[in-house]
């Protein structure tokens, strides 16, 4: 997502980008109808606990954080995604209880990170049914369910709000539903006030910041640095246009997120990582706790 197209969604500042999302309100209008009649009314009942992490707008919002944080504080954890951006298709078990079984051109860049960051077992499928499906066999306990807001199925339904400046959904705006469907949330939370980020940024001297993440200039709030190169999200780095980058910077360590980290450690670049942590508050973990004893 370049800045324009950013801005545009999230922040608009100038009149063209204020006009363009006037002029495209009636597609906005159509893509309304579809969401609201596209939406699950009815909920399948998988037998077996469910926790979705999602929220409604296009881009990150802290959900694969969120996600890690919560399944490095339950056991036998199953957390199934789309895997999106990965070189394969259908159902497969990236990691098993911590154990990496499938490399990030096979599993997705989200999935990795998930995978390498727990001892979760990891699944992506388009089907998330199929996925949830193959973590019953696996025999864990619970599903945590990546960006499941909309998914037909019983579930403890959390969704991270976060509030841009343009109230619009697509095309006109960066909202994927309408803020009215906040109302299908059982845990709304809110940055600063459910949970925190906690970042540790590593010492790096003769670096750059690289990174394909969504609204990568979020990183300038904990990163101070001269250096940097943005890709758009979820990108496929190639190795010569990195060491092009690294050559033309006079820098030879890359500094980077985890989500990047394992697109680029296969590389063997120097690669120092800004370690994101979420603390997750009593309150929520109590709320959590209690859906699952009474799904019990």
């Amino acid at each position: 997502m370049n800045n324009f197209i950013e801005n545009y969604l999230f922040y608009p500042k100038n009149i063209l980008q204020k006009l363009l999302s006037f002029f495209l309100l009636p597609f906005t209008l159509l893509y309304c109808i579809i969401v609201y009649f596209k939406f699950p009314k009815k909920y399948k009942d998988k037998q077996i606990p469910i926790i979705s992490i999602g929220n409604i707008i296009v881009g990150g919002s802290g959900k694969t954080p969120f996600t890690i944080a919560l399944a490095n504080k339950l056991e036998n954890v199953a957390v199934v995604l789309r895997g999106y951006g990965r070189k394969s298709k259908g159902c497969i078990v990236v990691s098993k209880n911590g154990e990496i079984l499938e490399n990030v051109e096979v599993s997705g860049d989200e999935a990795q990170e998930i995978a390498i960051s727990t001892k979760a077992t990891v699944i992506v499928s388009e089907n998330r049914e199929e996925g949830i499906n193959k973590a019953k066999e696996i025999g864990v306990k619970l599903v945590i369910l990546d960006d499941g807001f909309d998914k037909p199925f019983k579930k403890l339904n959390i969704v991270i709000d976060v509030k841009i400046d343009n109230f619009f959904c697509l095309p006109s705006g960066g909202y994927r539903y309408p803020r009215s469907f906040l109302k299908y949330a059982d845990l709304l939370l809110e940055e600063n006030i459910n949970f925190k980020r906690v970042v540790k940024v590593p010492e790096c001297n003769n670096c750059i910041l690289i990174s394909a993440i969504s609204k990568p200039e979020r990183l300038f709030e904990f990163v101070k640095i001269d250096k940097y190169h943005f890709f758009i999200d979820h990108y496929e780095y190639k190795k010569d246009e990195i060491e092009k980058i690294l050559l033309q910077n006079g820098v030879n360590t890359i500094l980077t997120t985890k989500k990047d980290y394992v697109k680029l450690k296969k590389f063997g670049f120097n690669i120092k990582v800004i370690e994101l942590e979420f603390e997750i508050s009593n309150e929520v973990m109590s709320q959590i706790k209690e859906y699952l004893v009474k799904y019990e």
